[in-house]
């Protein structure tokens, strides 16, 4: 949680308790997007992630990642921080500040990216966990408050396991916020 102290001559100080993610958006510093539609199948994988530059010059902190199943089967999606992953890479334009009183609007500096019908794992990276998604359900994992902070060069990103020789559709959706790098 962060405090944002006000100062009113005429009144008692009032002190106001915001969750960190409230306060960096009232910053302009949080930010919402997805991935395109990531699709997968015939023995082929997937990924989709938070992709922090390495000329960024932020941390990235993540809050919250939500995955959507669109098919019909159960899903296996593992979590990667610091991964390179194979394939084409699309970086998505659906993203924005959460603070939508801000003009002009404020760009992230990380980027969402996907890839479709990949292979193999990942090239480097740490694997830190595994999730199932059940068919035609939306998983959503938030509140983490900036547990996992990604500096420049880094990620963090989700590998879609393939099921065999069904197509898969599925999205992943991230919040988070950045703040500039202290030297």
């Amino acid at each position: 949680m962060s405090m944002l102290f006000i100062q009113n001559k005429t009144r008692p100080q009032k002190v106001i308790v915001l969750k960190d993610s409230v306060y960096h958006s009232l910053l302009g510093e949080y930010f919402l997007g997805q991935t395109d539609m990531i699709s997968y199948g015939g023995g082929l994988q997937a990924w989709g992630g938070l992709f922090n530059p390495p000329d960024s010059k932020v941390n990235m902190f993540l809050n919250a990642y939500t995955i959507s199943n669109f098919s019909n089967q159960p899903i296996t999606v593992e979590g990667w921080l610091g991964a390179v992953f194979r394939g084409r890479a699309v970086i998505s334009n659906h993203v924005a500040a959460g603070n939508q009183s801000i003009t002009p609007p404020i760009r992230p500096k990380v980027l969402i990216k996907s890839g479709n019908y990949a292979t193999g794992n990942p090239i480097s990276g740490t694997y830190t966990f595994v999730r199932r998604v059940e068919p035609s359900i939306t998983l959503t994992k938030h509140d983490f408050q900036g547990m996992y902070i990604i500096p420049p060069g880094n990620s963090f990103a989700l590998i879609f396991l393939s099921p065999g020789e069904v197509d898969i559709k599925a999205k992943v959706a991230f919040g988070w916020w950045e703040e500039k790098r202290c030297k």
